[in-house]
């Protein structure tokens, strides 16, 4: 499984998790429909090929507890022509991501009460690059 510099894992069973959480945008409980969510999360610095560097954990609303994942989308911007490795993750499990902007079932059947996060690393050694507008949507039954 993919670790984190700040793992999920660490993060959880440290309690760190209640003044790091992410909101959505909307203000009246983070649902954007009935099985649905949606939050952004702050632009990252990934410096480094050996280690992880990822979101916050991005929390779900109340309603999704005792749910199950069914899809996520997920959206980033990168500098053109950065080699960066991507990664969504929940605590149970990894997927690796296919580019800048996708959907995935990777993660269908897991927890969707749990939190999620987008890692990143280089492929390589070279120059730090900004990753931005960071987003998730994720659908839950």
């Amino acid at each position: 499984m993919l670790r984190c510099g700040h793992g999920l894992a660490a993060l959880l069973a440290g309690g760190l998790l209640a003044g790091g959480v992410l909101a959505s945008d909307d203000p009246a409980g983070a649902a954007a429909a009935p099985g649905s969510w949606q939050v952004r999360a702050p632009a990252l610095q990934v410096a480094r090929s050996d280690r992880s560097t990822c979101s916050q954990p991005l929390i779900p609303p109340a309603l999704a507890r005792g749910r199950q994942l069914a899809s996520l989308g997920w959206q980033f911007s990168s500098p053109p022509g950065a080699a960066l490795r991507a990664w969504l993750c929940h605590p149970q499990h990894c997927t690796a991501l296919s580019g800048n902007r996708g959907r995935t079932r990777a993660l269908a059947g897991l927890d969707a009460g749990q939190p999620l996060q987008l890692c990143f690393r280089l492929t390589a050694a070279g120059p730090a690059q900004r990753v931005a507008d960071l987003q998730l949507l994720v659908d839950y039954r």
